[in-house]
């Protein structure tokens, strides 16, 4: 009896432990699940059954920049430099200054990039703006040769290093193609249609972020390779006289504006005379007119006056 017992047991062991390793076996021939499983584990996915498209792979390409220890090999290390300069000339000889300036950009290989001018030559109080982009290996020539037109009332210059901006560019665009290659493998091997769509998006995503520091590689390189020079011409009868910050030269400065003001103000007090001229001879022609309709009619004051004093005077022979 308890043989039979013993054996029973044996054979309800072996039947559950073949069932056991039927349903793993089963479970590990899922076809697409295995596969799908395997090849994300094998791209560096970490999660398979809420994998969202790219987000690990996208922790495991820029890991390298986070960690500053991204190989800088291909690179353009270069010192970028960025000139930006503001020149102030005052002109006696505005329409050859002018052409003078222009002759400059143009023989130093650079372009006015925008320019204006206002004023007349009659009053000669003229003044031009240019805005030129000059090339950055004739930046020095040009503005050596600018100062010598006209007469050079301020110059400011700065200059902005760069480098490390555009390097940092050129590692996010190095990481972002990266990206896209592994992008493009995993494209090729999606199997449903909804991991072709999450792939998908993610290419897009990056593609538009490739697009973006691309453009803002293209303005470093414009920056640095042409400088931004704005030039400001203006006419005058005299150059500006640069004197010593002195207690004299500002007391003379400040009787000269007071004469020159107050001439100023009796011109336009002029001006203003001449050209209220016709309406004062106007208003003086109609009281003139109003005046001799009264005295016809007895109602001029000078009359009024007259007939008073003859009243008086009969009066005082009546007396």
């Amino acid at each position: 009896m308890k043989k039979r017992l013993i054996l029973l047991a044996l054979i309800a062991i072996l039947i559950l432990s073949t069932m056991g390793c039927g349903s793993s076996a089963d479970y590990d021939s899922s076809g697409s699940s295995a596969f799908y499983t395997k090849d994300v584990a094998e791209e560096g996915w970490a999660d398979t059954a809420t994998a969202d498209t790219g987000i690990a792979e996208e922790k495991s390409v820029e890991a390298p920049a986070e960690s500053g220890q991204e190989d800088l090999e291909g690179y353009d290390l270069s010192r970028k430099i960025v000139y930006t300069s503001n020149i102030g000339i005052e002109s006696k000889k505005f329409d050859e200054d002018v052409a003078n300036v222009k002759g400059l950009i143009s023989s130093n290989g650079g372009y006015i990039q925008s320019s204006s001018q206002y004023g007349s030559a009659e009053y000669g109080n003229r003044d031009c703006h240019f805005t030129a982009r000059i090339p950055a290996k004739s930046y020095d020539a040009f503005m050596t040769a600018v100062g010598s037109v006209g007469s050079m009332t301020s110059k400011y210059e700065d200059v902005q290093d760069i480098t490390s901006e555009y390097v940092d560019v050129q590692a996010r665009l190095k990481s972002l193609d990266t990206k896209m290659e592994r992008l493009r493998e995993l494209e090729a091997k999606a199997e449903t249609v909804e991991e072709l769509l999450q792939i998908e998006d993610r290419i897009n995503d990056v593609q538009y972020q490739i697009e973006s520091y691309t453009a803002q590689k293209r303005v470093y390189d414009d920056q640095v390779d042409y400088s931004t020079v704005d030039i400001t011409i203006e006419e005058v009868a005299t150059f500006t006289e640069v004197k010593a910050d002195t207690a004299w030269n500002r007391f003379v400065d400040a009787a000269k504006d007071s004469c020159s003001g107050f001439i100023t103000f009796l011109q336009d007090f002029v001006i203003a005379l001449i050209y209220i001229f016709p309406y004062a001879l106007i208003i003086v022609v109609i009281i003139f007119i109003i005046a001799f309709i009264r005295r016809k009619k007895g109602k001029g004051p000078l009359f009024k006056y007259k007939k008073k004093k003859k009243e008086q005077e009969v009066t005082n022979t009546e007396k």
